[in-house]
């Protein structure tokens, strides 16, 4: 009689476990993984909003752009101190001529930086927009991650849907859905890093008036477009996982759903390696963020 209540106090734990994982898990399914697409695949409406602008400046007596007009003085002293110094070392420096011309271009070009940021990111946009495009018409359905989800659950989830939390399934399940939860900390990062990014742009091509100052705006605008290119790379693999046999009684197709999700999470990493930066994957030490 003992061992019998001890098997349906277990069997009952079991069973509220399971409910417990069970709904949180539909509960993330229907509404963070929602918000994925848009914190993922950054469009030029992400400067749309005018407390933004306001930091940045709408005009260069005002925001951020005073401050950067207001450093053009102190590129000017130093140059011309370099310049009095290069006649005694006799070191290559650019003449008054070319320092007056890259000035007035890079100034201008400073004060547009907001508008620039924006056409560059909507470059990006629209090669992202293209491939997903292009997977739509392969594949009959949106390339986002709804529709990845959905894949994942097809593969998981029993005809009954039952959902037990310690079967292989289950494991599968929440390894899934915590490498998801990952993925919106690390994309929620780098959504707040290109704007952050937007707000130095004036610094960097102001910092084009010198050739010993250049530097800046080469780390600035390498780590910007690296940022920007991670949505082709996210887009690229998400294609790819729909081309997944999806077979509930296959676990290939489940092991590669886990793969996809790392290689998600990685996808930063993946860039910087390839074109330098900095990652924002939430495991990253601080070492990561300064090596270029």
């Amino acid at each position: 009689m003992e061992e019998q209540t001890t098997i349906n106090l277990t069997n009952v734990i079991f069973e509220s476990l399971n409910q417990l994982f069970s709904k949180l898990f539909s509960s993330i399914d229907n509404t963070i993984y929602s918000v994925l697409d848009d914190i993922i695949f950054i469009k030029p409406s992400i400067l749309n909003n005018s407390k933004f602008e306001q930091i940045i400046g709408t005009s260069s007596s005002n925001g951020i752009l005073l401050i950067a007009n207001s450093l053009v003085l102190g590129f000017i002293i130093y140059y011309s101190i370099n310049y009095l110094i290069s006649h005694l070392t006799y070191s290559r420096i650019d003449s008054p001529k070319q320092f007056i011309f890259k000035a007035i271009i890079f100034i201008a070009i400073m004060n547009s930086s907001l508008w620039i940021c924006e056409q560059i990111i909507n470059i990006i946009y629209l090669i992202s927009n293209s491939i997903s495009k292009l997977g739509e018409n392969l594949f009959n359905t949106s390339i986002n991650f709804s529709n990845f989800i959905e894949n994942i659950n097809k593969t998981i989830y029993l005809q009954n849907n039952e959902f037990n939390i310690f079967s292989f399934d289950g494991i599968i399940k929440s390894f899934t859905s915590f490498g998801l939860i990952n993925l919106i900390f690390t994309y929620s990062l780098r959504y707040i890093m290109i704007q952050i990014f937007v707000l130095i742009s004036p610094f960097a091509f102001l910092s084009l008036i010198t050739n010993s100052s250049e530097w800046f705006f080469k780390v600035w605008i390498k780590t910007f477009i690296s940022l920007l290119l991670v949505q082709i790379l996210v887009l690229l693999i998400l294609l790819l996982s729909f081309t997944i046999n999806i077979t509930q009684n296959s676990s290939i197709s489940k092991l590669l759903f886990i793969g996809i999700i790392f290689a998600l999470s990685r996808s930063n990493n993946y860039m910087k390696e390839i074109f330098g930066g900095i990652s924002t994957t939430v495991q990253a030490n601080i070492s990561s963020f300064t090596n270029n």
